[in-house]
């Protein structure tokens, strides 16, 4: 079992990428790097810095900026373009894999228009994958309204092709759906997972067993699953990484 742990724990402080990586390696050998802020990993300063280091990198994509939902083509089309710039610092770092949102959606009269576009977005990506010879991932999203893929609906998931599913297990929490995706026809699917706990309220990030996820109920299957799994907690909980590091060993008996 691969643990890592996501450099999004030092985004908005005053860490740089040297700081970030400098803590980490002594804490696992997978980072997921980020493409935002003060980490951004787009930046070729930081590019540089990655080289540094014996870690292996996976890539999340920007928070912002981009959405293959949109229905707005020359918005979509521009997401798939810096997708592909996304790849392309990811075959310099040596990223096995990357990281993708769905898109988002406000208003509900738009939904079938924006999931008509990620499907085409999906089909575009699966070229991509093959192509660059990089994992693709699409993480499941959080409970608000507006995000697409909150569930593992027969649409998208009939349109992954080859693409891989980063569940994300506090977002599926939110939206009570951690045994569909487990479920025996999509869990293979599963190339990457992110974990971090919640109060069933809102995306907290919060330590493994500081909230109310009951992971030892999922624990057969999520070890089961060959993949890395990645600690995802925000900055303020970054005093519990020891914590969430020796919690996840034992869920999967390390």
């Amino acid at each position: 079992m691969k643990i890592g742990i996501s450099s999004s724990v030092f985004l908005d402080s005053n860490a740089n990428l040297k700081d970030t990586l400098d803590f980490l390696e002594k804490k696992v050998n997978f980072v997921e790097l980020v493409c935002d802020g003060n980490i951004n990993i787009m930046e070729q300063k930081n590019i540089d810095i990655s080289y540094n280091y014996d870690l292996n990198y996976t890539i999340h994509c920007p928070l912002t900026d981009i959405s293959l939902s949109s229905y707005r083509e020359k918005v979509r089309k521009f997401s798939i373009s810096y997708v592909k710039d996304i790849i392309k610092v990811a075959n310099k770092v040596d990223a096995k894999l990357i990281v993708l949102h769905p898109g988002h959606n406000i208003f509900k009269y738009d939904y079938d228009k924006s999931l008509n576009s990620l499907i085409k977005s999906l089909n575009d990506l699966n070229m991509l994958q093959n192509e660059y010879g990089i994992k693709i991932t699409i993480e499941n999203m959080p409970s608000y309204d507006m995000f697409m893929f909150r569930s593992p609906i027969e649409e998208i998931i009939s349109n992954l092709g080859d693409l891989g599913i980063t569940f994300d297990v506090g977002h599926s929490f939110l939206n009570n759906n951690i045994e569909e995706f487990l479920d025996k026809n999509i869990v293979d699917k599963i190339s990457h997972i992110h974990i971090h706990d919640n109060n069933s309220e809102y995306d907290e990030h919060l330590c493994i067993g500081d909230g109310k996820i009951d992971f030892k109920k999922y624990q057969n299957k999520l070890s089961g699953i060959n993949c890395i799994t990645m600690i995802e907690l925000q900055n303020k909980n970054i005093e519990h990484i020891d914590k969430c590091i020796s919690n996840l060993k034992k869920l999967y008996d390390l």
